[in-house]
């Protein structure tokens, strides 16, 4: 199965808003950078579902969607809604995503490590009420 056919996993959500406790976010100006990552975390032992891949115009439609279901005050309320307009963006540039499951501070640092080795436009850290900018 490639990467294209393959189901994407569901991910959480906090009021109806994309909220991946426990993931990191990260989006590449590049698609062939994002790809090189996740060869690397394969390499290193993760799962395929545990570093998924998102092109920019999977990205720009789940984002969109996402932020116009979801107008309410309640998904208003913490920054949820501000990260997924910066994965819009991202997306809109062009950019590449991976979904990274990364349960805690060891297992992010790990991933960080590999993903600091090509240009990223930026990198979240969901925890359970704050999501982490990492650089």
């Amino acid at each position: 199965m490639t990467e294209q056919t393959r189901e994407k996993p569901q991910y959480p959500t906090s009021f109806g808003l994309f909220y991946p406790v426990g993931y990191l976010v990260v989006g590449f100006k590049s698609r062939e950078d994002a790809l090189r990552v996740q060869q690397d975390l394969k390499t290193g032992g993760y799962e395929p579902d545990d570093c998924v891949f998102f092109s920019c115009k999977e990205v720009t439609e789940a984002a969109t969607d996402n932020l116009e279901k979801n107008e309410g005050f309640l998904p208003r309320l913490g920054w949820a809604d501000e990260a997924i307009k910066v994965h819009l963006e991202t997306a809109k540039e062009g950019g590449s995503f991976l979904v990274i499951y990364a349960p805690d501070k060891l297992s992010s640092d790990r991933a960080m490590n590999v993903i600091r080795n090509v240009p990223f436009a930026f990198a979240h850290r969901y925890h359970r009420l704050a999501i982490e900018e990492l650089k």
